[in-house]
C-alpha cells in the first residue's frame, strides 16, 4: 500500500486558507475558548498531491482539545470526524478538502486542494502484443434497426455467446461491423496490453463506418453525411485485477463536451428545431414491445418501442420497412432497458425539406463513427479523458475501452442515429504518429 503523510505545524489561519468562522461566545463553564490560530498545520504549497489508491494521512496539532470536535469534508461531503484524517482516493481529479474545527458555537473552516493522479510507469509493451481488441467484456445495444442483426441473434443465445460473436466480429483486426443501436447502446472491449498514453500524440482509433454526403442539397454546408457519434470511455486497470472497476472509468471529452456551440452546423441544427443541448447526466429507458401486435407487425410502425428520458421527454422508436426483425435485444430478459451517460446535440438535419435527404453532420473531434477512418480526427488522445466532474486527468494508459451511442434522434426514413464500429487500433503498436490537437 502507498502512503502520503502530512503533519500540520503552521497555523492554518496564517497560510492554509481560513474560509469561515463564527465568534459566538462559548458556554461560560468552559475555561478554554477555541481560536483559529490554535489549530496548527503544515500544508504543502499548492495543496496536497496524492495518487489514486494511495493513503493520504493528515495529522492535526492543536493547543487544546477541550470541547473541540473535528470534521473532514471532501467537496462538501463528510468523510471523517476524527482528528487525524486517513483517506484513499478512488478517482483522479482535483478535490476541495475542508477541516472544520468546532467548539460550541465557535467554528473555523480550513480549506485545502488535493490533486489526485497516477504515479505508475508502464512497463515496455511486449513484442508479442497485438494492436487490436483481444476480449469483449460486455455488449448491450439499445433498440435499433440493426439490433439482433449485427451481430445476428439466434434463439438460445446468452450474454456470453453474444459477447463472443462481437469478439469474432471486431477482435483481432477482423473488421466485421457491429451495431450499438440507438442512444446508450454500448460495447466494452479489452486488450492484451495497456495502450500507452504518449505525450503529444493520439493513442488509439476506434473504427466506424462514417462517410460524407455525396449530394447534399446545401452546397455550403460543413462536412457531414452519415456521422453517428459514439462516446468513448476509458479505464486504466490501476489495481491490476483484470477488470474495469466502476471507479476506474473516465470519459473522453470530445468537442461537444467542451462547447457544442462551436460545431460548424450548430446554427443549422437550431434552425431545424433539433435539441442542441449536451446533457452530462442523461438517462433513457426503453420498454420492451409486444412483438405480436398486429399479428404480425407490418412495418412501417411509428409507435413501436416506447421510451422516456430524465429530461421530461418521451416518444417511440419507429420500425421501418427495411428491417423487420425485433429491434429490442432478444437475449436481454428484462421488460425495460435503461442507459445513462452524456447525450450529445442532435446532428441530423433534413436538408431536402421534405424528408428525402437527411445529413448527419460531423462533430469536430473526439467521437467514434463520426469521421472517416483514414482521417486524423478519427483518432483519440487519452489526455482528453475527464472525470465525473469534467476535470482533465492524466492516465498512464488504458486497458479497457467502452463505446456507447451518444445521440438520441430519429432521422426519417433512414432511422435512428446508431453507432456502428468494426474495431479498435493501438496507434503506437502500428507505428502511426498522429499529433494531438492544440
Amino acid at each position: 500500500m502507498k502512503y502520503a503523510t502530512a503533519t500540520f505545524s503552521l497555523a492554518l489561519a496564517m497560510g492554509c486558507g481560513l474560509s469561515s468562522c463564527s465568534e459566538d461566545d462559548p458556554k461560560e463553564s468552559k475555561d478554554y475558548v477555541l481560536k483559529s490560530e490554535d489549530i496548527r498545520v503544515n500544508a504543502p504549497e499548492g495543496g496536497f498531491n496524492v495518487s489514486v489508491d494511495q493513503l493520504l494521512r493528515v495529522a492535526v496539532e492543536s493547543v487544546n482539545d477541550e470541547g473541540v470536535s473535528y470534521q473532514w469534508l471532501l467537496d462538501g461531503e463528510e468523510i471523517a470526524t476524527s482528528k487525524t484524517l486517513e483517506y484513499m482516493f478512488a478517482q483522479a481529479g482535483s478535490y476541495q478538502l475542508t477541516l472544520r474545527a468546532k467548539q460550541g458555537n465557535v467554528s473555523f473552516d480550513y480549506l485545502y486542494t488535493v490533486t489526485v493522479g497516477f504515479d505508475d510507469v508502464l512497463p515496455p509493451t511486449s513484442g508479442s502484443a497485438t494492436a487490436y481488441v483481444t476480449k469483449v467484456l460486455d455488449f448491450m445495444p439499445a433498440v435499433g434497426q440493426f439490433t439482433n442483426v449485427l451481430p445476428a441473434y439466434e434463439e438460445g443465445d446468452t450474454q456470453e455467446s453474444m459477447n463472443q460473436k462481437v469478439l469474432d466480429a471486431i477482435g483481432n483486426n477482423k473488421k466485421i461491423m457491429i451495431t450499438l443501436g440507438g442512444y446508450g447502446g454500448y460495447v466494452v472491449v479489452g486488450f492484451d496490453h495497456t495502450i500507452e498514453n504518449k505525450e503529444g500524440l493520439r493513442d488509439f482509433r476506434v473504427l466506424g463506418n462514417a462517410f460524407y454526403s455525396a449530394a447534399n442539397p446545401d452546397s455550403n454546408a460543413p462536412e457531414g453525411g452519415s456521422c453517428e457519434p459514439g462516446i468513448i470511455m476509458v479505464a486504466y486497470d490501476q489495481n491490476q485485477n483484470g477488470l474495469p472497476d466502476e471507479n476506474e472509468w473516465y470519459e473522453i471529452a470530445g468537442s461537444a463536451h467542451e462547447d457544442p456551440t462551436q460545431e460548424l452546423w450548430y446554427d443549422m441544427a437550431v434552425e431545424a428545431g433539433n435539441n442542441v443541448n449536451c446533457y452530462k447526466n442523461y438517462e433513457i429507458t426503453y420498454y420492451r414491445p409486444d412483438e405480436n401486435m398486429g399479428n404480425p407487425i407490418v412495418p412501417p410502425m411509428d409507435e413501436y418501442i416506447r421510451w422516456e428520458d430524465n429530461q421530461g421527454n418521451s416518444g417511440y422508436k419507429v420500425k421501418n420497412v427495411y428491417h423487420r426483425q425485433p429491434y429490442f435485444p432478444q437475449w436481454f430478459e428484462g421488460d425495460k432497458l435503461t442507459f445513462r451517460g452524456t447525450c450529445l446535440p442532435q446532428n441530423g438535419i433534413d436538408e431536402s425539406g421534405k424528408g428525402t435527404y437527411y445529413v448527419l453532420y460531423k462533430f469536430r473531434y473526439g467521437y467514434v463513427d463520426n469521421e472517416v477512418n483514414t482521417k486524423d480526427e478519427s483518432s483519440i488522445d487519452i489526455d482528453w479523458a475527464v472525470n465525473s466532474k469534467g476535470q482533465k486527468v492524466k492516465l498512464p494508459g488504458v486497458d479497457f475501452i467502452k463505446i456507447y451511442c451518444g445521440v438520441n434522434q430519429e432521422n426519417g426514413w433512414i432511422g435512428e442515429c446508431s453507432t456502428e464500429i468494426t474495431g479498435v487500433e493501438d496507434l503506437h503498436i502500428l507505428g502511426e504518429e498522429i499529433p494531438t490537437r492544440e
